[in-house]
């Protein structure tokens, strides 16, 4: 008796697969993706929250679904929206389709011997590098990389990237954020600045350097400390808080921002804190990743290793 084939496509030996019907256009995975997350919700707001999306791409994309099938997934209501039969049959099959797919990515990354991961320019160059050996070390095998940005938001559209730390408030839709420790903030300057500088006061008359537009940092340590009277206009303003500090190093001004990140020119001398007052701004420094990762065993180890760093820093700084 010959052996039944396995293949569900008449005409096809077992094991093998009508490749031309394979490869005929289908929607796009981003597609599928809006409508279970729309199908889940019943919204396209909460859906595209999720996704990390606009609400205009989410609606786009579902109508190419619809386009793309010829009939209408949704009834839309001014309650929300209700999947009609076809959508109902589509969803189950997205489900098991997508589902698949995430099980083949976890199995793959199991293996992955890269781990990317996007940090800002200051927070990398001041914090991350000195730390890098020990990182890596802990990561047993697994190869850092390290993209840097200026930009604080957590952009996972490139692919390639696995986790963001990001300064911020910790919040952000479909992702995992993992405390790294909170943002303080201090004055810095030059030593031959110092002496102009007895009491807070005295910033009236000093040049105020901002790590970016908006003079943020310095409108939070003036009203937490008290002090009126003191002009923010009168400032440069910096897109990084490393060229902040640099210039506040060649004696351009006073700059604001978290000592951590100027732990090697204050320990040098380079740099000093004129006043004792340090204020909390509210942001802090998080390890983001999407949900889908947080089961990854890389990224559970990279948040763990720099966990631990952060912990030796405060024992450090306790016992200084």
């Amino acid at each position: 008796m010959s052996q039944q084939s396995n293949n569900l496509h008449a005409g096809y030996a077992g094991g093998t697969y009508p490749l031309i019907r394979l490869l005929k256009v289908l929607p796009s995975l981003t597609g599928l993706q809006a409508f279970v997350a729309a199908a889940h919700y019943g919204s396209l707001t909460k859906a595209a929250d999720q996704l990390c999306r606009t609400q205009g791409a989410v609606s786009r994309q579902i109508q190419q679904l619809e386009a793309h099938y010829g009939c209408a997934l949704f009834l839309r209501s001014a309650s929300g929206l209700t999947l009609t039969q076809q959508g109902e049959t589509l969803r189950a099959t997205a489900l098991q389709v997508l589902g698949l797919l995430v099980e083949q990515e976890h199995a793959l990354q199991a293996t992955a011997e890269a781990l990317v991961l996007r940090a800002p320019s200051t927070f990398s160059i001041r914090w991350l590098l000195p730390r890098l050996q020990a990182i890596r070390d802990a990561l047993s095998g697994t190869e850092l990389q390290i993209i840097t940005s200026s930009d604080d938001t957590p952009d996972f559209s490139n692919p390639d990237i696995d986790a963001i730390i990001v300064r911020g408030t910790g919040k952000w839709p479909g992702l995992e954020s993992v405390l790294l420790f909170k943002e303080t903030l201090v004055p810095m300057c030059a030593p031959v600045l110092a002496p102009s500088l007895r009491l807070v006061s005295d910033l009236k008359s000093a040049t105020l350097l901002h790590p970016g537009t908006g003079g943020r940092e310095w409108k939070c340590w003036i009203q937490e400390t008290g002090t009126g009277g003191i002009d923010v206009e009168r400032e440069m303003v910096f897109d990084t808080l490393e060229l902040t500090l640099a210039a506040a190093a060649a004696g351009h001004g006073v700059a604001i921002g978290d000592p951590r990140m100027a732990a090697d020119r204050l320990e040098s001398g380079e740099l000093v804190m004129p006043f004792a007052q340090q204020v909390e701004n509210g942001a802090a420094y998080f390890l983001t990743f999407p949900v889908q990762m947080a089961e990854s065993s890389n990224i559970r180890m990279l948040a763990d290793v720099l966990g631990r760093l952060v912990k030796l820093d405060i024992k450090l700084s306790e016992n200084h």
